[in-house]
């Protein structure tokens, strides 16, 4: 009987462990069905799961966030020296400093004649149109002598420039004026250039005297090349045939152009450009342009030392 009881015992411990060997199909397929108490304590073991997935994925972030906390930590910057801006940047003219207009030349209005211009009294508190810091080279002086407070027909501007004094500028020609003054470094030399232009052209037939050349006048210089199409336009000499100037001259024969006249002091440069192979007749008329704006206009006073603006 004893064995008996046994043998059941162990048979049912063989079904028993069979029965949770079985997978859900199986004990479904088997005719099995589970108990509520299990079905709870499975359940309970799939929550239990989330809730572990759940509570490792936060760990994890805290963990990442924790060093990136530690990336970013602020950094001692070692101290710089702050360096002046000047020791980088080149200063210009135009842009460092002002102009001391108490300080400028002036000198006493001139009345003009029927043969020369008049120069005109620098205003009170003048606010010229332009200040040029940057100073003529001395040797210009003599050349921008004949714009200096010079009287114009028309309307026009005054300059200020450093060490020299005050320039008048016809408005008609300040914008070409402006393109070689208002740089770091002003191109004086194509500025003298243009307001000599602006002298021949604010002349007139009526005013401009010719003076046939006599007949015991000689040649001082004759080319033998006319002058291109392209010079003409560029610059021409017919303002400078039999031209009667204020001071002393000589004459010059030029094919297909006439009797063209060249004041004394100014023959060496005309000689110069016309020298070339072929002559420059462009560069040797701008000469005769520049001798014309020094001509026309009456000699500079004595500076005026009483009075500053």
């Amino acid at each position: 009987m004893r064995t008996f009881s046994l043998a059941s015992a162990s048979v049912a411990a063989l079904a028993l462990m069979a029965l949770y060997d079985a997978t859900p199909a199986e004990a479904r397929g088997r005719g099995m069905s589970f108990s509520s108490s299990s079905s709870h304590s499975m359940s309970s073991g799939r929550s239990f799961a989330r809730t572990t997935n759940k509570t490792f994925v936060k760990s994890v972030s805290k963990t990442n966030t924790l060093r990136r906390a530690v990336v970013h930590k602020p950094l001692k910057l070692a101290k710089i020296n702050k360096v002046p801006t000047s020791s980088f940047v080149k200063k210009t003219t135009l842009s460092t400093g002002k102009l001391n207009f108490a300080k400028l030349p002036l000198h006493k209005a001139v009345v003009g004649n029927k043969n020369f211009v008049g120069r005109l009294s620098v205003p009170k508190n003048l606010k010229p149109k332009l200040a040029l810091l940057k100073a003529p080279n001395a040797a210009l002086h003599l050349r921008l002598a004949p714009f200096v407070q010079r009287h114009w027909k028309g309307a026009f501007f005054w300059v200020a420039v450093a060490g020299f004094g005050y320039l008048t500028v016809p408005e008609l020609y300040y914008d070409r004026f402006y393109r070689c003054a208002g740089l770091d470094d002003p191109d004086y030399e194509a500025c003298i250039g243009v307001l000599s232009l602006a002298v021949i052209e604010e002349e007139d037939d009526v005013r401009r005297v010719r003076y046939p050349m006599p007949p015991t006048a000689t040649y001082r210089y004759t080319s033998t090349v006319a002058p291109t199409t392209e010079a003409i336009q560029t610059c021409s000499m017919a303002p400078f045939v039999e031209r009667k100037w204020n001071r002393e001259f000589v004459w010059v024969q030029i094919p297909q152009t006439g009797n063209v006249t060249v004041p004394e002091d100014y023959y060496d440069r005309f000689t110069g450009k016309m020298g070339t192979e072929p002559p420059n007749y462009s560069e040797a008329c701008k000469v005769l342009v520049e001798a014309a704006a020094a001509d026309s206009v009456v000699a500079m006073a004595s500076p005026d030392l009483n009075r500053r603006l």
